[in-house]
């Protein structure tokens, strides 16, 4: 099946017309079986379309979400191996590193949004990780 979007030349008005191929709507349009449903002229003229192409499996959107995948698991090591994890600590610790209460290092762990919110408001940066920081061992 294909479909086309049609538009009648008398009234203007634009349609979707269901067809087997090409040839079944050229078919149709020759013996004036394709009429507008607003004013049932035969006088129809293709409109413009996109291409509906199945996506490959090998797409580079696919290559683009697995090396997404990648980068998100080697920055996943990275932070687990040159971060302090901190747990549900990470606000406490994130005040006392930025009023010298403790030694400034790069720090991880949990936060709600509310002290997300109220670390950002005491100008300390924080950053969502694309992962879960919860460590079950």
């Amino acid at each position: 099946m294909i479909v086309f979007n049609l538009s009648c030349s008398d009234c203007d008005f634009s349609f979707e017309g269901w067809f087997e191929n090409s040839n079944d709507y050229n078919k149709q349009i020759k013996r004036g079986l394709v009429y507008c449903p607003s004013c049932n002229s035969i006088q129809i003229r293709k409109g413009l379309m996109a291409p509906n192409v199945a996506k490959k499996s090998n797409s580079k959107v696919s290559k683009r979400n697995k090396s997404i995948a990648s980068n998100v698991k080697k920055l996943k090591k990275i932070i687990e191996k040159e971060f302090d994890y901190v747990g549900d600590k990470f606000t406490e610790e994130a005040k006392k590193i930025k009023y010298g209460e403790a030694k400034e290092r790069a720090i991880y762990g949990e936060a709600s949004i509310e002290q997300t919110k109220e670390l950002m408001n005491e100008d300390i940066d924080v950053l969502p990780l694309p992962f879960s920081t919860k460590k079950t061992n």
